[in-house]
């Protein structure tokens, strides 16, 4: 496993284009300048991403699906991992590094011949880290969601409220913002990938 880095981002001011906040001067003063205010740091860890074939195309759905979809590794189309469809059990249990929201969509009708498959398009999944993935809340599930919940595959691509107890292996992220309840379609919401 790749050792990760944290990297601390620190704004330098909120004043950026030196227009509000000037020092005092009158009439005739040299003094110019502005008063600093500085910003807040926002630490994170470095997320981990993973290039893939986008096979879903192949089986359902006519193009690659799309930035903030579910896909998971599904080794009954090819060996050694490299083959990845969209989500469709609810609550399915899955090992860390084998699934993930995709960040870079493949392109609809790319040539994977010259990669020795018949199908599939490369797609770049976040597997740990940051990202804004697709989540619902409804209709089998209508617990609205808050920061700090944990989610799980909703069986159509997206990701849901894990519940009170899930089993282990289902949660895939963890909310890092609010949904209300009964939002059947599916809505773009910031999570953190990576299971427990």
């Amino acid at each position: 496993m790749p050792l990760h880095r944290l990297y601390n981002l620190v704004t330098g001011t909120y004043n950026p284009s030196s227009m509000t906040g000037t020092l005092p001067g009158g009439a005739g003063s040299a003094t110019s300048g502005t008063a600093v205010q500085p910003g807040i740091s926002a630490p994170r860890l470095e997320e981990s991403v993973i290039e893939v074939l986008d096979a879903t195309a192949s089986v359902s759905i006519p193009t690659p699906v799309s930035a903030g979809k579910l896909l998971v590794m599904t080794p009954q189309y090819g060996a050694f991992g490299a083959i990845w469809q969209q989500s469709t059990r609810y609550q399915q249990p899955i090992p860390r590094g084998q699934y993930g929201i995709v960040m870079v969509p493949g392109k609809a009708n790319e040539e994977t011949a010259a990669l020795g498959v018949a199908t599939g398009t490369k797609a770049i999944v976040m597997y740990d880290g940051p990202i804004q993935a697709f989540v619902t809340t409804g209709p089998s599930n209508t617990t609205a969601i808050s920061a700090g919940m944990p989610l799980t595959a909703d069986g159509s691509g997206n990701l849901t409220y894990a519940g009170a107890s899930p089993a282990a292996g289902t949660v895939l992220a963890t909310a890092a913002g609010a949904m209300a309840t009964n939002i059947s379609t599916p809505t773009l919401l910031n999570v953190y990938v990576g299971g427990y």
